[in-house]
């Protein structure tokens, strides 16, 4: 599909040209022409749609929701949907990542970080689990984040960590929409790492071999080569820059909709079709691409004067094809690879097309060294290629049944959702010619260079097999709703049962889960609500009656009641009181709308829990031989079976106590929304296995246990401003979160000095040394502490002895730093004058740490140096250095975890902008043209000047953090 990415980019456009004759009203809603969603007494009024067919209102909530609306994310083009989220929802932390193209999804994290590891959110599309990163913008009615426990609690046992609910675009009463969009634009690397010359190189490696003791590996004459060197072919002293030599400046970002939906009385539908594309960076050999195809349709139809029935159907289509190697081994080359390691290619004539069979595709002998006999660029033009496809369908189908004629107020609803995932990859792996080169000379004295054969050419000739998956998804929703008004009051109930299995080929145990709740909601004269739940959750990881009859174990031994523990009972309480309804507040001039709530619940969890850990478990562990010596006697072999696991039958629930107590409100005439939380949660019931509270002696013979704890709380906020004035509208917009949490209690050596503890830490807590500098001369150097991490001298790292006891060893660490972020901002402008519109959004993350380990960071060995390496310190060429004296050894003492190489990681970056402007036209045809220029990634504000402070090993171990800018219209029909 990839070969025709730009026919298919074309044709939506087309199509919807073609499909407009058809249309004869429409209504279009961009999101930008009135002030914020938040700050509307509609907004208060409106509804809801909340999993298992229960529905409620902002006004009624009273816990913790958050919602956004899907028009408000299309300003953001990325392959990868979690991505758009970022700085947009109260309570929502979206941490980026780079995996090569279309990889980088998003870690999505509800409150911070409520159990110290898997703590990300669990992801719903359309009331079942699904991935979310494979979706665009168009085809999204809305994104709503449920936080605390009385809202969460609808979603069973996997969330706990908060939930991510995305509710697809739908057809619309007595409406008829045709929109069309088409973008490209260019996407660039933001930062990328800089790396020395292979003059600056030798000149410091022999430095580096200088402080160690060495004789210098490079002469004079080396020197001066490479001081004149050609570049990357030459052959005697190769000079690459691999950033600037294999990878382009810029790469093509593209994307196109289409939406066509509509209603009346009968029936109502939405069908939405878009393409997302791209292609990598590198720009030797295949360059990478990837098409997507998106095709949804959602279908709501009324069967009879009772009964009303909607399908809805999603299929998802990908390809993409890159060379033999993959990006992540791409950009490990290109950050190791030194730029004298080798020529790219050998020019000489005695080995020109040796090694190339009959049939084959000459291919020049190609360089290498005896430390990296690859080469890179020979593994992308001539190491194979591979292509990867995948399809995602997904399909769900339910019955509505009003049963207000038969009982006033009840309602039957019934959900049945069958996902399917395939994937499949193949390819062939090549391996070209390389040859390691030494200069030398001939009996004579004359210089000359000598080649070693390193690889020999292997070139499949068909295409293998190399991954393939299949997954699939069941889900079952039964539901029954009654609502009844008594005078003022009015009373919703709502008694459902949710079932999930999740099957996959690459996992040997099905994921099954069940939710059984009743929920009961009561409003007292519109301005006191309160609302209940009883959940019995079920999950096939933890054991029943049946598990322990199989292994021998009587349930009524008094280790078990007869039911195992495969159900556990959640509940949730909360309570609202709009004060704002009451006489003391009715008619203020300030304050328009005030409501207080609260919610309290305990929620099993068990998402982290591993399967079958009721059970001991024994693994065949080989033979064993009673033959007398020098007897081979298979029967006198007996089979041995060693212990795997030590089971735990009595092991319960994890489970997760939380309180919310909030406030929200409009003011100043409805034009300042605002709303803020305090949350506190208690993790307890963790299953670990207590392995560092026991001595080795003890052979590993204990189970898991229900031990660990962890407590999270912090506030969260969101302040929203519109005004208008003439032609002049102007929204502002503000959230944060700050969040702490800490262990409680946590599987760690017993009896261990306060430093090293990790119980009354950040479960996020970066332990290390606490570096006091380098060592600057050999008399501070003698009166140091013996430190016992490898070879150490002057221009090494120096660390305090914590202890006192005169040696720098485990004992000496401590907690130095956090790898979470404690607050989390998105600030928010959207600005229209007539017809022209500015939407900027900026992020922020602050109180974060980040450890710099990798290569970039760390000059020593046979690596490649980065331009940090000028900083080096050496008592003649750089006494003032602040980095470590260079070593051709590991430097493992220098490579510790400590205060050296934290990095202080807090940013604010211009995460997403928007221009625009519209032609309204009102036509029979066409009703507004959208004329937008929008960017990502657009400034970062960071003391980290080298790489991205949220991403410290993007352009080193895989994709750079990128910036895309695109040009786009789209049209009303």
């Amino acid at each position: 599909m990839y070969k025709y990415r730009y026919t298919i980019f074309s044709c939506l456009l087309i199509t919807a040209l073609q499909v407009s004759s058809f249309v004869s009203y429409s209504q279009r809603n961009d999101g930008k022409d009135t002030l914020n969603n938040q700050q509307s007494n509609e907004t208060i009024d409106a509804t809801l749609n909340l999993p298992l067919g229960f529905t409620t209102t902002q006004k009624q909530t009273v816990g913790a929701i958050n919602k956004i609306g899907g028009e408000d994310l299309r300003s953001y083009p990325d392959l990868s949907f979690s991505n758009t989220l970022q700085g947009r929802l109260m309570g929502l932390t979206v941490r980026q990542s780079t995996s090569g193209l279309g990889n980088n999804d998003a870690s999505l994290y509800i409150r911070g970080l409520a159990r110290g590891s898997n703590d990300q959110a669990l992801t719903i599309v359309d009331g079942i689990e699904r991935p979310i990163d494979f979706l665009n913008p168009e085809e999204i009615e809305s994104v709503t984040i449920l936080k605390d426990a009385n809202s969460k609690i609808l979603y069973g046992p996997r969330a706990a960590n908060g939930v991510v609910l995305i509710t697809t675009k739908r057809g619309k009463l007595n409406s008829k929409v045709l929109k069309v969009s088409a973008d490209y634009g260019t996407s660039m690397a933001t930062r990328l790492p800089e790396y020395l010359n292979s003059y600056q190189y030798a000149n410091l490696y022999n430095e580096a071999r200088a402080n160690d003791g060495l004789t210098p590996f490079y002469s004079a004459a080396a020197l001066s080569g490479y001081q004149q060197s050609t570049g990357a072919l030459d052959q005697r002293y190769p000079n690459v820059d691999y950033y600037d030599y294999f990878l382009d400046k810029n790469t093509p970002y593209r994307k196109a909709n289409l939406e066509y939906s509509g209603g009346q009385e009968t029936s109502k539908y939405a069908f939405i079709l878009g393409y997302n594309g791209s292609d990598g960076f590198e720009k030797v050999g295949k360059t990478p691409t990837q098409d997507r195809v998106n095709l949804r349709g959602n279908l709501d139809f009324q069967v009879g004067p009772m009964l009303k029935a909607f399908v809805d159907a999603n299929a998802i289509v990908e390809t993409r094809s890159w060379s033999g190697i993959d990006q992540n081994s791409v950009f490990s080359a290109l950050s190791t690879h030194r730029p004298n390691e080798y020529p790219i290619i050998i020019t000489d004539p005695t080995l020109a097309a040796m090694n190339t069979k009959i049939g084959d595709e000459p291919v020049p002998p190609l360089g290498g060294s005896y430390l990296r006999p690859t080469n890179l660029y020979g593994n992308l033009l001539y190491g194979g290629s591979t292509k990867s496809s995948f399809f995602y369908g997904q399909t769900t189908f339910g019955l509505d049944l009003n049963l207000g004629r038969v009982v006033k107020g009840l309602s039957v609803k019934s959900t049945f959702t069958f996902d399917n995932y395939q994937f499949f990859q193949q390819g062939k792996d090549a391996t070209p010619v390389t040859y390691a080169s030494e200069l030398t000379k001939t009996s004579l004295g004359a210089d000359t260079i000598v080649y070693f054969p390193l690889q020999q050419r292997v070139n499949p000739t068909t295409l293998v097999r190399q991954s393939e998956s299949i997954a699939r998804n069941m889900g079952f929703i039964a539901a029954i709703n009654y609502v009844s008004k008594v005078g003022n009051n009015e009373l919703n109930a709502n008694l459902s049962h949710f079932y999930f299995k999740n099957e996959d080929r690459t996992s040997i145990q099905d994921i099954k889960n069940t939710n059984t709740l009743l929920k009961l909601n009561y409003n007292i004269s519109n301005k006191i609500f309160t609302e209940g739940t009883l959940a019995l959750m079920g999950s096939n990881r933890f054991a029943s009656s049946g598990d322990y009859f199989k292994n021998g174990i009587n349930a009524n031994d008094g280790m078990q009641s007869i039911d195992g523990n495969r159900f556990n009972l959640s509940s949730a309480l909360g309570l609202a009181w709009v004060i704002s309804e009451e006489n003391f507040l009715k008619d203020s001039r300030i304050l328009n709308y005030l409501k207080l709530k609260s919610s309290y619940g305990v929620l099993g969890y068990d998402a982290s829990t591993d399967f079958y850990l009721f059970n001991t478990r024994y693994y065949d562990n080989g033979t064993y031989s009673f033959n007398q010596p020098n007897v081979n006697n298979a029967a006198s072999n007996a089979f041995r079976a060693s212990l795997d696991r030590v089971g735990n039958p009595n092991l319960e629930w994890e489970k997760s106590r939380e309180l919310n107590i909030g406030a929200e409100g409009l003011a100043l005439n409805n034009l300042l929304g605002f709303e803020f939380n305090y949350f506190n949660t208690l993790r307890y019931d963790m299953i670990v296995t207590p392995n560092n509270q026991y001595p080795d002696v003890a052979g590993g013979l204990f189970g898991p246990v229900n031990m660990g704890r962890t407590k999270n709380q912090g506030v969260e906020g969101r302040a929203n401003w519109g005004t208008r004035l003439g032609d002049v509208k102007l929204d502002l917009g503000g959230n944060f979160i700050y969040s702490k949490n800490k262990v409680v209690e946590t599987n760690e050596v017993l009896n261990q000095p306060a430093n090293l503890l990790r119980t009354g830490t950040s479960s996020d807590a970066i332990f290390g040394y606490n570096a006091t500098g380098l060592f600057r001369d050999p008399a501070a150097l003698s009166v140091s502490p013996f430190q016992t991490y490898g070879k150490y001298g002057v221009g090494d790292i120096a660390y305090q002895d914590l202890n006192k006891d005169n040696v720098i060893d485990n004992r000496d660490a401590l907690a130095i730093g956090n790898s979470f972020p404690r607050t989390t901002l998105g600030l928010d402008m959207n600005f229209r004058y007539k017809r022209l519109g500015l939407f900027l959004l900026a992020t922020s993350e602050l109180g974060v740490n980040a450890m710099a380990t990798n290569s970039y960071f760390r000059n020593s060995g046979e690596g490649k140096y980065s331009a940090l390496a000028l900083n080096r310190y050496h008592p003649v060429n750089n006494p003032a250095g602040t980095q470590p004296a260079l070593t051709t050894y590991s430097g493992a003492n220098n490579n510790l975890a400590s205060t050296f190489w934290m990095v202080d990681a807090d940013f604010l970056r211009l995460k997403n902008a928007e221009l625009s402007y519209t032609i309204d036209r009102n036509a029979s045809t066409v009703k507004a043209y959208r004329f937008y220029l929008r960017g990502t990634n657009l400034l970062v504000f960071s003391s980290m000047k080298d790489l991205d402070p949220e991403v410290l090993n993007a352009g080193v171990t895989n994709y750079p953090v990128y910036r895309t800018v695109t040009a786009g219209v789209s049209v009303d029909f």
